[in-house]
């Protein structure tokens, strides 16, 4: 079941989804409203508790807080723009967690072997859905609900259901906690992560053969693109960032509770679509990922800073998931 239904014009451009937005022949004011509501959120909020929201604190704890789920997010926009779903991205970044906690604190494993091991866990994770998809054409939803209940079931395995937080190596703590005037590591893997799948997404073949994929199966047959390649190498891509996610968030928190991903799937989701109509026509990509990640850490913050209950984030972006889905809806029966 394909997500991502463009139109002729935003897949054939050259210029991608920035061409989509800055065309002076055809300008749509819709891939604006995303923005202008991110910089209403800024505006009310530092209005309403100056002294709070905009402090270098807020700001600096807004921007490191949101890197792990926007990690997890752009690893889902490969699948999205493919045309597909998955729902196992959390289930995966709390077994690359809880597999980077155990290999650590049990085993004693360096961590360039536990890296490697999350990795290739993520690797496998993204196979296992692509090929399930591909080879065996069952839809996305129940292979990525399956998987995910698996993955849970793992991480409870591996873990034995308990936290984990002492046993964790200097070395393994600072990657995740090194900073740079208050910006801590994961900000800094965020950029350096997005800047490679947008400058994918955007320049490569691979990227412009994922969008037509996601755009028209039977045309990009057509057109000798290897479909089925593209979906799999999606969901490797989203599984991949799934678990460095979990091994990141471990890193950074110093410890570990099991299935801490499945709180994360809801913004994660939301982000993305989101993502896929600000600055573009509904296109999922990195950018657009990322500010949508943003832009919900912001509102729940303010939020919670102007005394909203703590599950406000799960309020927040289901309400956003909602809107996001009826303005793309809106915009493509107006186009």
């Amino acid at each position: 079941m394909s997500v991502n239904r463009e139109s002729r014009e935003d897949a054939s451009s050259p210029q991608g989804a920035w061409g989509a937005t800055w065309s002076t022949n055809n300008y749509d004011w819709g891939v604006l409203a995303p923005i202008i509501f991110f910089a209403s959120l800024i505006i009310i909020f530092g209005a309403l508790e100056p002294e709070i929201f905009l402090s270098r604190e807020n700001v600096t704890s807004i921007l490191n807080n949101g890197a792990v789920l926007a990690i997890m997010a752009c690893g889902l926009t490969f699948v999205l723009a493919v045309g597909e779903f998955d729902l196992s991205v959390a289930a995966a970044a709390s077994f690359g967690g809880a597999l980077a906690a155990v290999l650590v604190t049990q085993t004693g494993a360096p961590f360039a072997v536990t890296a490697l091991a999350v990795a290739a866990a993520g690797i496998a994770i993204g196979l296992l859905n692509g090929l399930l998809v591909t080879r065996f054409e069952i839809p996305a939803l129940i292979v990525t609900i399956g998987v995910s209940s698996l993955l849970d079931g793992m991480t409870l395995w591996v873990t034995g259901n308990s936290v984990i937080f002492t046993g964790f190596t200097e070395l393994f703590l600072w990657l995740g906690g090194w900073r740079i005037a208050s910006i801590q590591a994961p900000v800094f893997y965020l950029v350096f992560i997005a800047v490679i799948l947008a400058i994918v997404l955007r320049y490569t073949a691979t990227g412009r053969h994922i969008y037509a994929a996601g755009g028209n199966r039977a045309a990009s047959r057509m057109a000798g693109i290897r479909v089925e390649r593209q979906v799999v190498l999606a969901f490797v891509v989203a599984g991949f960032l799934g678990a460095i996610a979990g091994l990141i968030y471990t890193a950074r928190q110093g410890s570990l509770t099991p299935l801490f991903g499945t709180a994360l799937l809801l913004p994660t989701f939301a982000a993305a679509f989101l993502g896929s109509v600000t600055l573009a026509r509904r296109r999922f990509h990195i950018l657009g990922t990322v500010i949508g990640v943003y832009l919900i850490e912001t509102g729940t913050v303010g939020l919670l800073i102007l005394g909203a209950p703590a599950y406000t984030q799960q309020l927040f972006a289901g309400a956003v998931l909602i809107l996001a889905t009826i303005g793309a809806r809106y915009r493509r029966l107006a186009s």
